[in-house]
């Protein structure tokens, strides 16, 4: 109907290559959120766009961000187990995008 097998191998890997992205895009939202909390020690939570206010949400349920009144700011104990967190999470992403694409390849070629 479809073509078979290439088409569900191309949609499988536009799928890993769209979750990769996803999660580059995350990281990259609280790099940036957090270089500028960093550099000026406060943030005005209005000031920022939606997609910043997200990023600042979800650092603040990873408790990374406190928030008090409409300002913003780094729990700077609470900065280094973040890190650690999130390169893990960065590193076992690619590890599993890195064996699906394996075990598609591996599917395929039988």
């Amino acid at each position: 109907m479809f073509g078979g097998r290439g088409f569900a191998t191309a949609v499988i890997f536009i799928l890993i290559a769209l979750t990769c992205v996803a999660i580059a895009k995350r990281l990259e939202g609280e790099r940036r959120l957090l270089r500028k909390l960093r550099e000026s020690g406060t943030v005005r939570l209005d000031s920022l766009s939606a997609a910043e206010r997200d990023v600042a949400e979800s650092l603040r349920a990873a408790g990374v961000l406190r928030v008090d009144r409409q300002r913003g700011y780094v729990q700077s104990e609470a900065l280094k187990t973040f890190r650690r967190k999130r390169v893990r999470f960065a590193l076992s992403g690619a590890l599993v995008a890195l064996f699906l694409a394996l075990t598609v390849a591996v599917v395929l070629l039988r």
